[in-house]
């Protein structure tokens, strides 16, 4: 047997499990978009891109792109300022990090559907810590996650709070990979901290950023667990992202086909996002070549 064949014969059932795992999956979904494909019903007529229509035709899916379209602003702007104000706090105290960075890491650990019990009970009206502080203030308890106008600021608390860990833990790990000498001759020119850390620190920190926002707008854009066990998308829409709505078009009104389509729309600025992260990683790899 030749290299070549050996090396075939290897890659072989890689390949195969790939295709069933991964290239089947896709092929049929996108088969299935393309149907009225209603699961209590045995015949599925092909439709061509009737689902597709409908979807953006629904007002519904289009409050869906806005929650989860504010979610993203919202949480990038929160995890950023948050996890690097504390990145940059632990950087200051080198021999306090190694025992607080790891209590910090915690709420990263917490599993989505544990956050979104304890969002439960933390944001309880009646019974709730929080609403029970606000009493001893003399303010009134507040509908937290049944509120229309407080449902999706519960759910980026509980967000944020799980997720600034782990933009902390980027940023900080791309703080401490930065050039000295850069800072020691702006200390020599006499620039100031602010001056060192706008000119400097933030420039130098880009492509750590830019890392960071595409990894947590991936992740926001299938984000599911919490909203499913706090608040099922309500009180109305309110909180209803793309990936709770894409399950409930599909698991709540039978409409697979449909919900197949929203997932696609959902899988394509996905892939966007992907194709620039590795670009962005081949680009960086590149430069540190350079080097």
């Amino acid at each position: 047997m030749t290299v070549k064949k050996r090396a075939l014969m290897l890659v072989l059932p890689t390949v195969v499990v790939l295709a069933l795992i991964v290239i089947f999956p896709l092929v049929f979904s996108l088969s299935v978009s393309v149907r009225a494909y209603d699961i209590r019903i045995p015949e599925h007529p092909f439709i061509g891109f009737g689902n597709w229509i409908s979807l953006l035709k629904n007002p519904d899916f289009y409050s869906a792109v806005l929650v989860t379209g504010t979610m993203i602003l919202a949480e990038l702007f929160f995890e950023l300022l948050l996890g690097l104000c504390v990145a940059l706090l632990l950087l200051q105290l080198p021999r306090s990090r190694k025992i607080f960075q790891p209590i910090l890491l915690i709420p990263m650990m917490v599993m989505p559907v544990v956050v979104g019990y304890m969002g439960r009970l933390v944001f309880e009206v009646r019974s709730g810590p929080i609403n029970y502080f606000l009493n001893m203030l003399g303010l009134e308890s507040l509908c937290w996650h049944a509120s229309p106008d407080l449902a999706l600021i519960t759910i980026l608390i509980l967000r944020i709070w799980r997720w600034t860990p782990f933009v902390m833990a980027v940023l900080l790990a791309g703080l401490l990979s930065l050039p000295m000498e850069p800072y020691q001759s702006a200390q020599v020119d006499g620039a100031n901290i602010w001056q060192i850390f706008i000119h400097i620190t933030i420039p130098m920190l880009k492509p750590i950023i830019t890392l960071v926002v595409i990894m947590r707008s991936l992740e926001i854009l299938q984000t599911f667990d919490i909203m499913y066990v706090l608040t099922m998308g309500g009180p109305g829409a309110k909180t209803m992202t793309l990936s709770l709505y894409a399950y409930i078009t599909g698991f709540r009104y039978w409409d697979i086909g449909q919900a197949s389509a929203a997932a696609w729309l959902i899988m394509i600025p996905l892939s966007i996002m992907v194709t620039l992260f590795v670009k962005m990683m081949e680009k960086g790899e590149k430069i540190e070549q350079a080097k």
